[in-house]
């Protein structure tokens, strides 16, 4: 269920961005405070005060033009969210482990076509190699469904655990480079082969290599069964039976590392994404991998598109995927979905414009990332190209 949500909101959010490209009718966002008015109204309407909320970031020419918070990052204590609060990212946490990936490619340590066979000698890896599991095409089963049915939910799950089950050679999906598959099991196995190969904790590497040079000062990743500190955390949050909010931060698969766990704010995600457009991290010829297409999503919906009705804008498009990025002609962005989050971070190809969401609760969040998208376009295309603030 997860997966089909950030597959379904993944491919919602690419084309709707084509779509509010299209509109005929305008915004008229004339300002850089009109647009800030305006996403205050959007985002007010959606989110409570006193309610679990959102971070907001909009770049544009690497400078954070907006960068607010709404809502609460702790219930309890009524704490706001701000452009420092860190909250959890949920599968926009892959392409950090691409990153760490592609840092010991860059070191010489890796290649791109290992066979994972290479450093695990499990049948359930044969013939599946380092970039299938990255862009998703690996096939190798989904350890949720396994660990949802067959696990005791008082202990953690953690990535050991799972390389243990992976070691009975659970049945693949399919065969490896044959289909596509979006895998969350796939980007654990990326974690565990960081620490194999590094001789590192898996988190240790990722401070060290991607969140430090990234300028990334309080970007962590959080396993449940061993947990750190996390500077200003948004707590997540879900509604029970009663409709009452409720804290979901224990969930017994938060142990998990590499297909989520990373805690991030605004505010450093900035510093991640202006990295990213000046080189600072990688090598050019690793960087110039990351938002390299390298496998094409699989359809698996009838020309009755079933989103069509809610999203005209979805159909006749081709998605791909990168290195932890979706991508299409103008733009990479990736969302996340997990107990008690939601997030979406969107950069563009030919203007120099991120916008980043990220929500501590499970709320429903496809109209906010669509009047973002639009208004800031807009605003893009209305002022800052005449030259005016």
């Amino acid at each position: 269920m997860k997966n089909l949500f950030l597959i379904i909101t993944c491919v919602v959010l690419l084309f709707s961005c084509k779509y509010s490209n299209d509109k005929k009718e305008e915004t008229n966002v004339t300002s850089l405070k009109e647009l800030e008015v305006k996403l205050d109204s959007l985002f007010n309407s959606k989110i409570g005060i006193n309610e679990p909320g959102a971070a907001l970031l909009i770049s544009y020419n690497q400078e954070m033009i907006i960068g607010k918070g709404y809502g609460l990052r702790d219930l309890e204590t009524k704490k706001p969210i701000t452009i420092n609060t860190n909250m959890r990212m949920a599968s926009v946490s892959k392409q950090f482990t691409a990153l760490c990936v592609l840092s010991l490619v860059d070191k010489g340590l890796l290649s791109l076509n290992d066979s994972i066979n290479k450093f695990w000698d499990y049948p359930v890896f044969a013939d599946i190699t380092i970039e299938q599991l990255m862009n998703h095409t690996s096939g190798i089963a989904d350890y949720e469904a396994y660990f949802d049915n067959n696990w005791d939910r008082s202990k953690i799950v953690e990535n050991k655990d799972v390389l243990e089950w992976l070691a009975t050679n659970p049945k693949p999906l399919f065969q490896s480079g044959k289909n596509w598959e979006y895998s969350n099991t796939a980007y654990l196995v990326l974690a565990l082969l960081v620490e194999k190969v590094s001789g590192e904790e898996f988190s240790n590497y990722a401070k060290k290599n991607i969140f430090d040079k990234a300028g990334m000062k309080e970007t962590n990743y959080y396993n449940l069964a061993n947990p750190i500190e996390i500077k200003e955390r948004a707590f997540c949050y879900e509604k029970d039976s009663l409709d009452n909010w409720k804290k979901v931060d224990g969930w017994y698969m938060n142990g998990i590392m590499g297909d989520g766990a990373v805690y991030t704010s605004a505010n450093d995600f900035l510093a991640y994404d202006n990295s990213l457009r000046n080189n600072n991290i990688l090598s050019k010829k690793a960087h110039d991998l990351i938002f390299k297409p390298s496998s094409i999503l699989k359809k698996k919906w009838p020309s009755s598109n079933p989103f069509e009705e809610s999203y005209p804008f979805l159909a006749n498009s081709e998605l791909k995927y990168a290195m932890g990025w979706f991508t299409n002609e103008d733009l990479a962005m990736h969302t996340g979905g997990w107990y008690g989050t939601r997030t979406v971070v969107l950069r563009e190809f030919d203007r120099p414009l991120t916008i980043a969401i990220f929500l501590n609760s499970n709320s429903s969040f496809n109209e906010l990332i669509n009047e973002t998208y639009s208004l800031v376009s807009d605003y893009i295309k209305t002022t800052v190209k005449n030259g005016h603030k």
